[in-house]
This record gives C-alpha cells, sequence and structure tokens, in this order.
C-alpha cells in the first residue's frame, strides 16, 4: 500500500510537462484519498501496522483530510499556473509538504514523529517565501520558523528523559515517568512537553506568527496552514493526553482555562479587525483555543468533540481564506472597507460565502456545530464556573462571522472592483468541495470518529 502510494506520487513528481504535472497532482490526491477510504474502512476502529507506520481511527481521519484538502490546495491556485510562476515547483513542494503530513499522522515512534513534524515547516517556508504577496513575508517566515522551533527543542529535551527512563518512545507502549525532585519540575516537564503543540495550534499568547504568515502566504500557503498545520498541533496535544491521561488531568486546569480565555481574547481581536484574511486567521486562533481547552479536559467526549472541531475548522476556515483570495483578485484589496456590495454583482458567490460564514460559526447542520456542544459539554464537567466564557465565545463567533459576511456583501460596491472580472465554474466547484463535507460528516460521522 505504502509502495504503491510513493510510486505514484514518483510518478507525478517527474513529470516534465506543467500542465499535465498540475492536474496529475490535483487527481492524485483525490485517488488517493479513495484509495485510504476503502483500504482502511474494515478496521477503522482498530489499529493497524504497516512495516514501521502506524495508523488507527485518529490517524486515518486526519491523513484523509490532508488528501483533500491538498487536492483543493492545487485546483484554487490556478493563477501559478496560468501565470507560468514556477507551477512545477509548486506542485513539487505541495506533494512533498502532504506526504511529510501524512508520515506524521502515521508515526508510532516520537522521534520519527517530531523529524516530519518540523520537516514540514520547509515546504510551507517555501510557499511563503516564493509565492508570497508582500515583502513582508520574510519577516512572516521567520517569525514562524523561530516560534516553532523555540517550542520544539524542549519538546525534544524531553524526549530524551522518556527514552532514558523507559529505553524506547513507541507510542504502543505503557510510558512511566522520569524521575523529579519537586511538583515544580514536574510541571515545568509537563508544560514544556505539550509546549511545542500549544504552538503550533497556536494558543493565544504564543499565536503572533499565525496572523502574520496567513497575510502573506498565498492563498494554497494559507489553505494548508489552517486546514492541516494547524492540526499536526492538535493531533500531537491529543496523543500527549492519551499517553498521560492522570498526568492531564492534575496537572492542565490551568493550562485550560487559559486556553479558554485566549479564545475569548482572539475573537475580541477579530471585531476590530478590517483585513479579512487577518480576520480568518484570529478566528482560527479562538476556534483552536476551543480545541485546547476541549482536549486538555481529558475525556473521551472532550477528544471525540476535539478531532471533529479539528476537521470541520478545517473545511471552513480554508474555504474562507479562498473566499477572500477571490474577492481580493476581484478589487485588489483584502480590506473590508473596500470590498462591498459583492452582492449586487456576484449573487451566488455572496450565498457561497453565507454557508462557510454559517459553518464556520457553527450552524446547522454543520460538522462544528456537533464539535461545539460536545466539546462545551467536557469542559463544563471540568468547571461549571467555566459557562459564562464559553458563552461569550460562542456569541462572539457569530458576532465576527456576520461581520465578515455583511461588510463585504452589503453596501454600494467600491469603483475598485471590477464587476467583468467573472468567476468560473472552477471556483464554486472548490467552495462546494469545502461545504459540502462538513455537512455530511454530520451524517455520516459514525463512520469516522
Amino acid at each position: 500500500m505504502l509502495a504503491s502510494l510513493i510510486l505514484s506520487f514518483l510518478a507525478v513528481f517527474l513529470t516534465s510537462n506543467k500542465k499535465w504535472k498540475w492536474y496529475y497532482s490535483s487527481w492524485s490526491f483525490l485517488l488517493m484519498f479513495l484509495f485510504i477510504l476503502f483500504y482502511f474502512y474494515s478496521s477503522m476502529g482498530v489499529p493497524k501496522i504497516i512495516g514501521f507506520l502506524f495508523a488507527d481511527s485518529l490517524s486515518i481521519v486526519l491523513i484523509l483530510l490532508s488528501c483533500w484538502i491538498s487536492s483543493l490546495m492545487i485546483l484554487s491556485s490556478g493563477a501559478i499556473l496560468f501565470k507560468n510562476f514556477s507551477s512545477g515547483v509548486f506542485c513539487n513542494s505541495v506533494i512533498i509538504l502532504n506526504l511529510m503530513i501524512i508520515l506524521v499522522f502515521m508515526q508510532e515512534n516520537f522521534i520519527l514523529f517530531y523529524i516530519f513534524f518540523e520537516g514540514s515547516l520547509v515546504p510551507t517556508l517555501l510557499l511563503i517565501l516564493i509565492w508570497g504577496y508582500q515583502p513582508e513575508r520574510l519577516q512572516a517566515g521567520m517569525y514562524m520558523v523561530i516560534y516553532t522551533v523555540a517550542g520544539a527543542l524542549p519538546f525534544l529535551l524531553n524526549l530524551v528523559f522518556l527514552f532514558k527512563a523507559n529505553g524506547s518512545l513507541s507510542l504502543l507502549m505503557k510510558w512511566g515517568l522520569p524521575f523529579f525532585m519537586s511538583d515544580l519540575m514536574f510541571f515545568l516537564w509537563w508544560f514544556f512537553m505539550i509546549l511545542v503543540f500549544l504552538v503550533k495550534l497556536p494558543l493565544f499568547g504564543v499565536h503572533l506568527w499565525l496572523p502574520k504568515a496567513h497575510v502573506e502566504a498565498p492563498v494554497a500557503g494559507s489553505m494548508i496552514l489552517a486546514a492541516l498545520l494547524l492540526k499536526l498541533g492538535g493531533y500531537g496535544l491529543t496523543r500527549i493526553v492519551m499517553i498521560f491521561p492522570k498526568i492531564n488531568m492534575t496537572l492542565s486546569s490551568s493550562l485550560l482555562i487559559f486556553s479558554i480565555m485566549g479564545g475569548v481574547l482572539s475573537s475580541m481581536v477579530c471585531i476590530r479587525q478590517i483585513d479579512m484574511k487577518s480576520l480568518i486567521a484570529y478566528s482560527s486562533i479562538g476556534h483552536m483555543g476551543l480545541m485546547a481547552g476541549s482536549i486538555l479536559s481529558g475525556s473521551f467526549w472532550g477528544l471525540s468533540g476535539g478531532v471533529m472541531m479539528m476537521v470541520g475548522h478545517a473545511f471552513s476556515s480554508s474555504g474562507l481564506f479562498f473566499m477572500a483570495n477571490i474577492f481580493y483578485n476581484k478589487s485588489g484589496s483584502r480590506s473590508i472597507l473596500i470590498c462591498k456590495g459583492f452582492i449586487c454583482i456576484l449573487p451566488i458567490l455572496s450565498l457561497s460565502l453565507f454557508l462557510l460564514c454559517s459553518a464556520n460559526m457553527a450552524a446547522p447542520p454543520s460538522l462544528n456545530l456537533l464539535s461545539e456542544i460536545m466539546m462545551i459539554i467536557s469542559i463544563l464537567k471540568v468547571s461549571p464556573f467555566l459557562f459564562f466564557p464559553l458563552a461569550i465565545l460562542s456569541f462572539l463567533v457569530a458576532v465576527y462571522s456576520l461581520f465578515l459576511y455583511t461588510n463585504t456583501q452589503h453596501g454600494q460596491f467600491s469603483s475598485f472592483i471590477n464587476p467583468f472580472n467573472g468567476v468560473g465554474i472552477l471556483t464554486y466547484l472548490v467552495i462546494f468541495m469545502h461545504w459540502i463535507p462538513v455537512q455530511l460528516t454530520l451524517l455520516i460521522g459514525g463512520l469516522f470518529f
């Protein structure tokens, strides 16, 4: 299975014709999605070991998400092909990034997990530096590298301590803890163990790299950041909580409260944003704060709701970044003050944005609604006093989602907008390939979660 996948991607990787490479790579990701779905269907809840790789229900869901979003990334970046802006290098970067993310989700050894986790940073950095918009993309790339590496080095040191105590770093064995002299050292060890994943989410307080990276990244870079790279942090946090459930229940209450309050603060920041991509980026921080609090609750409902939020947020946030790119191409600006009145020009596009905004604010029947219900219940089980910040957070999500929709669609359209620059069928295909899975996974969620 693994050999056939590697050979198929190697054939696409070595294709010299740029146009054919573009179409081959987009279709190969969809075929890989179908192949993995049918291969693991019979053992969705049972861990399966393939050579040195490991897959269970959590890994498979995120692998399927990676293949689907990677295909949409290539389909949404047609301007790179039409303008002949290093389209072959772009396809190769997406293929390498997708394979690294899949290998992260299929590792049963933490050292290999760390290698591929950090290795995914390189293709993402290339996407931002080569196909980014402004000269500030160099600063954005530097922010992303510094934050990620600074959070990852303490994690690597903790792995050394765990290997010394256990003699192995396999996810399939029961781990013993390294010996510490005081409770403070024990808490610091736990904090630095999960810090790398809190930075990758990112949690409020270590989040400054994300808005910068989103604003300067191309549409494909924003989609991969929102849909996949943020989920690496959620996946790693879930694994750590599953390995050390008793330690998590003892030490994570303060981090849980901080994550919820951070989600509230980032949602408040969303309301005062005038850049569409910056608003969507801060909304991702709010959603990931709620998801981190749900996972840190340690309950089965919390973990399941967190995984559902990963999938629902991936589709809705990636679709919103794609819509922001469409408005940027139509008006030449990402400012909400300039992008107005699109409902008068392209009502179907306005409907598409409304559907994605409704999914983003967890309106029924989206998967986000079910995930938020499960996450709120799991967090309230830890402390009923968190009801008030959770209520504010849910309210603010609806506020800034409707704020984004009404300010871009209503009002008199600006003279900067070119109404004759039409939107093709491929654009609507990409939009509804983001929206439809959010609705369908609620109906067939028992197959995956």
